[in-house]
């Protein structure tokens, strides 16, 4: 029998462009197609109501969630690769961005360069965009989310048998 581990251990490890994923690390839960777009690169900002002091490495959590209004809209309108609404992870870790800054979008840094302050002009001026960058997929590693930047550990999650054995025993 193959271990759960066996299936991800691949995944979280570094690699040139992927932060070490092991420990507690901090996480985003987002609703789908939102996980999925941050995951794969294809969206950059997020917008809250809320900011973080955090930058670094964030995983970035699937809820169980869908927007089917803004899901539909991109299939129907962008060329954005994305997978059917059935084919979308939920629950659980789908990717891992690194966090570079968060700020409202008239308090940006003088530094921050064209092509990443061309990803703010969505953002409300009363709301905080969270930019991303270096964003990877990641095989669904079921977990519960939480409001908020919440903290996982990633170890633990690795070592526990995938959900439908845990129910088992």
């Amino acid at each position: 029998m193959i271990a759960h581990t066996d299936n991800l251990s691949a995944f979280f490890t570094s690699g040139p462009a992927t932060p070490q994923l092991s420990g507690t690390m901090k996480a985003l839960s987002l609703k789908q197609p939102y996980a999925w777009l941050i995951a794969n690169g294809y969206l950059r900002v997020d917008d809250r109501t809320w900011g973080t002091q955090y930058r670094g490495p964030m995983l970035i959590h699937a809820s169980k969630g869908l927007y089917e209004s803004y899901y539909d809209y991109l299939r129907d309108s962008t060329d954005i690769p994305l997978p059917d609404k059935d084919k979308l992870e939920y629950g659980g870790i789908v990717g891992v961005a690194n966090l570079l800054l968060c700020c409202q979008p008239g308090n940006m840094p003088a530094n921050i360069s064209r092509e990443q302050r061309v990803h703010f002009g969505g953002v409300h001026d009363e709301y905080f965009g969270f930019l991303f960058e270096a964003a990877t997929p990641l095989p669904l590693l079921p977990c519960r989310g939480k409001l908020g930047i919440f903290e996982i550990n990633v170890d633990a999650l690795l070592a526990a048998p995938p959900p439908p054995q845990a129910e088992l025993l």
